[in-house]
């Protein structure tokens, strides 16, 4: 889906000028077991929402492909953006948005997921390059379940690929929070096996999700 993105344009800066919260450095292993939790809200939990997601490059999502097939049966719909670095496949209800690797996009990894009973936004800048090993790519971003910011970045985010608005709805807070609860019990158990292994790169990821974890 080719559409004129501004170059200057940033998901990180509009989460993080909304959300008044703190930054917090990460590594890109972080980053993705964070999305992974957003993501298993409507995977595993249920959520039917729109979800947009920010690979940077579109190699980064193809990993993904298998998952992304499983996600986009549950979702609402989902928008995938990326640099056009490989052939993607074809897959219901997800749509592919490409970016200029001169984009400010494609130096930011977010995920945004809104539905009427789950918000969650995942809003990060790289602090390094997307070519330097995995375990030395650091970003600086926010990780929210602020109904108001999420609704704010994906009424943007929907507006500027041409998507149909979702409309003004009650939220589900009670809902909102069941999901909280079940994310931080997943993440409770990823932090419990991550001490077991005993090793630096996984105590600094342990502390990495600690320390982002939002409040309930």
């Amino acid at each position: 889906m080719p559409i004129a993105i501004d170059p200057t344009l940033s998901v990180y800066a509009l989460a993080a000028r909304v959300a008044d919260s703190s930054t917090m450095i990460n590594h890109r292993r972080t980053m993705t077991l964070i999305s992974y939790e957003i993501e298993n809200a409507v995977l595993h939990d249920g959520a039917r929402a729109r979800i947009f997601s920010g690979f940077q490059r579109m190699s980064f999502f193809l990993p993904q492909v298998k998952r992304y097939q499983r996600l986009a049966q549950r979702a609402e719909s989902i928008y995938v953006f990326g640099v056009p670095d490989v052939p993607l496949p074809n897959i219901p209800n997800v749509t592919y948005v490409t970016i200029s690797p001169r984009d400010q996009f494609a130096r930011e990894w977010f995920l945004v997921a809104d539905a009427p009973d789950y918000a969650s936004i995942l809003a990060t800048e790289e602090l390094t390059n997307w070519d330097d090993p995995d375990d030395q790519r650091t970003f600086k971003g926010v990780w929210s379940f602020d109904d108001r910011i999420v609704s704010i970045v994906q009424e943007w985010l929907s507006s500027l690929v041409d998507a149909r608005p979702l409309g003004e709805y009650k939220r589900d807070l009670r809902a909102q929070l069941v999901y909280m609860q079940r994310t931080t019990m997943r993440i409770a158990s990823r932090l419990s096996k991550l001490s077991e292994q005993r090793t630096l790169q996984a105590a600094q990821t342990a502390k990495e999700l600690e320390l982002a974890m939002p409040p309930l």
